[in-house]
């Protein structure tokens, strides 16, 4: 019989005559027709005080990274000198709460970060400051940042005059992100600085993003999106509602890729250009996600991009999480709109900046390429490239540098014999490498309970040996961890009609 392909991963459509996997774990999809491996974590840093928050990674003029992480009562720096984190908090800490993120925005040389509503906005000049401090006296606390134009924006936010106002956008002065005048005076108008409350039944905002293809910028809230455009003074940004019922319950979910935005609806995963939103998940893998996602939990999802594979990451907690940490990794390749599921504990997903390093500054942290968990091809040993990373829950940083993580890929039920019954005698994985073991899952009624044979290997043929006679049958692959491998692209079975031979 001919190949059959591994397709879309489709946990959402029924198993029998479904035409992809119905497992399509620990891997990525690599081309139209093809899965790749996926690396586990390995850790680089020492750990922060607590769970991690929020993480940045900053560049300076002359393209030196630092990373940047917080957790509820501490700001730290981690720079190319050291493995060690540095408590570089405003004297006293900060007193964050557990659902809320800390997010960091760089305008320039100046790194900034929102700490919720608990704690003024935080300053810190790469190459100048020792520690954060205060942004500004009359800045407002936020727990959304972001930067759109020449504007520092925040929303959710809370100040001495008006308390807490979660439907609350408000703007620094043009070009200057520590002026933060008084709204509605003369001071504010010269260099347009204001606010506008996105009144209704939108709920709180939950993020703002800046850039995108038909915006300025967006402001999400839980039930509305609202686009942001740049009009000068005195009205300075027009805001218009452009999704009326559609927002996301999940700030941590909100994750941009130049003029895109993914993030979490209330139904499922879209991408947003600024003027609409497109489904990405329906009657793939939404029902399957909300299925399996800790609803107690919404605020631990995290999400980053990885613009070398083209995916989008989201981090959540599904069943069997221990205390809300993330337990599952969504991946989704925007260039081939193919989504699949990695199992891997952590605490947060984010994108991170690559150090550099020559040989002495390698040697001086003790990282050789021989023992560092980084091949020699790695990103990691070159300056200012994108890498995914994660803190993991003991709070130290990691990259996902290590072994492959063991791989599983299950077709849905196939109706070999079209309605006969068959015997299926062996199936030979089309993958290029690893330890790879096969069996064959089998009912003969599509609302039986699947039986599975006992795993094989492949004989001198490439055939995994199997003997089982069955009506529905479907193909479970393994790949071992560690295993070297670049492309998994079907299985072929081997079989006949019953009672022939």
């Amino acid at each position: 019989m001919a190949v059959i392909p591994f397709g879309e991963w489709l946990p959402d459509m029924p198993a029998h005559g479904n035409p992809g996997l119905v497992v399509c774990r620990n891997v990525i999809s690599r081309t139209p027709d093809s899965y790749g491996p996926f690396a586990s974590l390995a850790a680089y840093s020492g750990a922060l005080g607590a769970r991690c928050q929020g993480a940045f990674a900053a560049r300076d003029a002359d393209g030196n990274v630092t990373l940047f992480a917080g957790d509820a009562a501490r700001l730290y720096r981690l720079t190319s000198a050291s493995t060690a984190w540095s408590d570089v908090s405003r004297a006293g800490g900060y007193a964050v709460p557990a659902d809320d993120r800390i997010g960091f925005v760089q305008y320039g040389s100046r790194l900034i970060a929102a700490m919720g509503l608990s704690d003024p906005l935080q300053s810190f000049v790469l190459g100048a400051s020792g520690s954060f401090a205060d942004l500004a006296p009359t800045a407002p606390r936020a727990r959304h940042i972001a930067v759109v134009r020449d504007f520092v924006v925040v929303a959710n936010t809370y100040d001495a005059v008006d308390g807490n106002q979660p439907q609350r956008v408000w703007w620094s002065a043009i070009d200057n992100p520590t002026g933060w005048p008084t709204p509605g005076t003369s001071a504010a108008a010269t260099v347009q600085s204001d606010y506008q409350d996105l009144a209704g039944d939108g709920g709180w905002n939950q993020g703002i993003v800046g850039a995108l293809n038909t915006a300025d910028g967006v402001a999400f809230q839980e039930r509305g999106i609202w686009r942001m455009t740049y009009v000068g003074a005195p009205l300075i940004f027009q805001f218009d509602r452009v999704e009326g019922a559609r927002g996301t319950p999940a700030p941590g979910s909100i994750v941009q890729l130049g003029g895109t935005v993914a993030y979490l609806g209330e139904d499922g995963f879209y991408l947003f250009d600024g003027s609409r939103s497109i489904p990405i998940g329906a009657n793939k893998i939404d029902k399957t996600f909300f299925a399996d996602l800790d609803q107690t939990y919404f605020a631990r999802i995290s999400a980053a991009v990885d613009p070398i594979n083209k995916i989008f990451y989201w981090a959540y907690p599904g069943a069997g999480n221990v205390s809300g940490h993330p337990n599952r990794l969504l991946a989704y390749n925007w260039s081939t709109a193919r989504w699949s599921l990695i199992a891997l504990d952590m605490a947060l997903i984010f994108r991170a900046g690559s150090f550099g390093y020559n040989l002495d500054g390698a040697d001086a942290l003790g990282l050789t390429v021989d023992d560092a968990p980084f091949g020699p091809d790695s990103r990691f040993w070159t300056g200012g490239r994108a890498l995914l990373a994660a803190f993991d829950v003991e709070h130290r940083l990691n990259f996902f540098t290590g072994p492959n993580l063991g791989a599983t890929f299950e077709t849905g039920d196939l109706d070999l014999g079209a309605g006969r019954r068959v015997f299926v005698s062996g199936l030979r994985p089309i993958v290029d490498g690893g330890a790879v073991t096969a069996c064959v899952g089998h009912r003969d009624a599509p609302d039986a309970n699947v039986s599975y044979t006992a795993a094989t290997e492949a004989a001198a043929d490439g055939f995994c040996p199997q003997r089982i006679a069955t009506r529905f049958a479907r193909a479970r692959i393994e790949i071992a961890p560690a295993g070297a491998w670049s492309h998994a692209k079907g299985v072929e079975p081997r079989l006949m009609p019953e009672g022939t031979r």
